[in-house]
């Protein structure tokens, strides 16, 4: 039986993926300028050695178009021009200016301005990432410039000059040059697909941690209230056993009454019937007891409180998500507080608000960015605060993940079918313990989470 799978790219959000390629293709943009802006003095060196006696106004020419190449990048800054305008405006002002240059150069140095502005063309295709039909229109635009350029020229022979004096060679290498355009472009769009897919899997595989901790809190909770029932229920055994023997006593000593009155049989067996009817009633007690310790509600969150050093706890926590933040390139750093800090907690819940807490916050994190954990204590208030300096998830957002526990649900079905609740269910379990998480998300603090539980002594 044949089977068909789909390429998991053509699954990825198109919307990531037509903004990671606005990322990339602004960052290559920025490579070019800065590297054409420092190339000017070699262009200097250029004018120098191939045109001493105009050197200088080719130098203010320059210098010009840098300027004017820098304003562009500044605008385009300020007012978040798309990448692709500001390429077209740079690549065609520093091209405009190489071909005029090379046009109106004397003929025993246009070669070397031919060469050089066949290697601008190379070097500005082999940086650039945008669709290569621009890279195309550019390059016959130039073209035509420079036909046109030279139809100026009153010699006969003027398209020959051209062809035998570097033109030939720019028209070559630059045809070549869009081809290496348009394989980059190719080469890196799929680089950026693979980049989400393997994003996405991170992101996927952090959840699948998140759920089999999840179910380790269920499991463990469970045998906590196994034990508990287990006590319970060895109790009302030896409640049980003991109302058993005395009702066989009772039995018993009827059986005695029959033997020795065996005359009065008929108001001794009145007298037996009472004594069954009464162990009928211990029979009824018994099963409802029974009864009674099968329908405890095993559902019910409960806390099993102590007091002990919050610092290790946060310590085994934040150790247990190195591999999950290792996907994503995030740096851990711990900075627990020095003293001891005592609190009254429930520590298998504090473990699970914690591994909540981490996990969502390395879920949403920016990768390659710095995760900090600080715990201290001050008013009386055991603090931990963990922060992240990267892309902001906005308070909005942040409010929805926060206040996503539905009212009807209960905690356990959330903490168990739900991997997208990881926030809400933290907030609800610290607040369950009379604590607080706060949050915020700005420019200033960047991605904050804040836990206030109150310390002991």
């Amino acid at each position: 039986m044949s089977k068909k799978f789909k390429n998991p790219i053509i699954n990825i959000n198109k919307e990531v993926f037509a903004h990671e390629q606005k990322v990339k293709g602004s960052y290559y943009a920025i490579v070019l300028m800065w590297t054409m802006i420092l190339s000017v003095p070699l262009f200097w060196l250029a004018d120098f050695l191939f045109s001493p006696s105009g050197w200088l106004d080719l130098m203010i020419i320059r210098i010009i178009v840098a300027l004017a190449s820098y304003l562009v990048y500044i605008l385009a800054h300020k007012l978040g021009w798309n990448f692709v305008l500001v390429l077209q405006m740079f690549v065609g002002l520093n091209l405009l200016m190489h071909i005029v240059i090379a046009c109106i150069a004397p003929q025993n140095a246009q070669m070397q301005y031919f060469l050089i502005l066949s290697i601008f063309f190379l070097l500005t295709n082999t940086i650039i990432f945008w669709p290569p039909v621009y890279s195309v229109l550019i390059c016959l635009f130039s073209y035509i410039l420079i036909v046109w350029l030279f139809s100026f020229n009153s010699s006969l022979e003027k398209y020959n000059i051209l062809m035998s004096h570097g033109g030939s060679v720019y028209f070559i290498v630059s045809a070549f040059s869009c081809l290496i355009t348009y394989n980059r472009y190719y080469i890196l769009r799929r680089d950026i697909a693979h980049n989400i897919v393997l994003d996405n899997a991170y992101d996927r595989l952090i959840e699948q941690n998140e759920k089999i901790n999840d179910q380790r809190y269920v499991i463990e909770d469970a045998n906590r209230k196994l034990k508990i029932l287990n006590d319970y229920r060895h109790n009302t055994m030896n409640i049980m056993l003991h109302d058993f023997r005395n009702f066989t006593g009772s039995i018993q000593m009827s059986l005695d009454l029959l033997k020795n009155k065996s005359d009065n049989l008929s108001g001794e067996q009145k007298e037996i019937i009472n004594y069954i009817s009464t162990g009928n009633d211990k029979l009824n007690y018994l099963s409802e007891k029974l009864a009674a310790s099968a329908d405890r509600d095993e559902a019910k969150v409960e806390f099993n409180y102590e007091n002990f050093d919050i610092n290790p706890e946060i310590e085994k926590s934040v150790m247990g998500m190195l591999d999950a933040a290792q996907l994503k390139d995030i740096n851990l750093q711990l900075h627990l507080s020095a003293s001891v800090i005592m609190v009254y907690l429930d520590k298998l819940f504090l473990s699970q608000v914690l591994f909540k807490l981490l996990t969502n916050a390395i879920k949403y994190a920016q990768k390659d960015t710095i995760l900090t954990i600080h715990s201290y204590e001050i008013d009386k208030k055991c603090i931990i605060e963990v922060i992240n300096f990267g892309k902001e998830i906005g308070s909005e957002k942040l409010n929805d993940l926060f206040n996503k526990l539905k009212p009807f649900r209960s905690l356990r079905e959330s903490l168990i079918s739900d991997a997208d609740l990881g926030f809400s269910i933290a907030k609800k379990l610290t607040e369950s313990m009379n604590g607080t998480l706060t949050f915020l998300s700005d420019e200033k603090k960047g991605n904050y989470y804040k836990i206030e539980f109150n310390s002991t002594h």
